[in-house]
């Protein structure tokens, strides 16, 4: 899963924190980064190409909605993260032990929450 360029983060950010899909002028007004509307529309397309925005006709142009969540996305980081260790183990122990003390208890508790459902299942 490819980690996104600065720009293309921003653009996601911004279709993410959308109620619905924005056209591209959208997208540059949110923005307020002095953009020209041709840089935000082509990377917009990349987006699109790439599979992470899908667009939809309106009148001359198109909206552009986000195809995963942004949650999605970032658990996919996290596993492209852990494949990269030869012990998954201990990567998930050093990234939990860095973790602030609400955050571990949060994890403990979805993990419990977790193996509930499984074991019911």
């Amino acid at each position: 899963m490819p980690k996104f360029g600065d720009l293309e983060s921003a653009i996601m950010t911004e279709v993410w924190a959308a109620d619905g899909p924005l056209l591209v002028r959208e997208i540059l007004d949110r923005l307020d980064r002095g953009l020209a509307y041709n840089t935000v529309q082509t990377v917009t397309e990349i987006l699109s190409r790439k599979g992470w925005l899908e667009k939809e006709r309106d009148g001359r142009a198109f909206r552009y909605a986000a195809t995963a969540t942004q949650s999605q996305y970032v658990a996919g980081l996290i596993q492209e993260a852990l494949s990269f260790s030869e012990d998954r183990a201990a990567a998930l122990v050093g990234f939990v032990e860095s973790m602030p003390g609400d955050e571990a208890d949060e994890l403990h508790a979805l993990l419990a929450k977790a193996r509930e459902g499984s074991s019911s299942s």
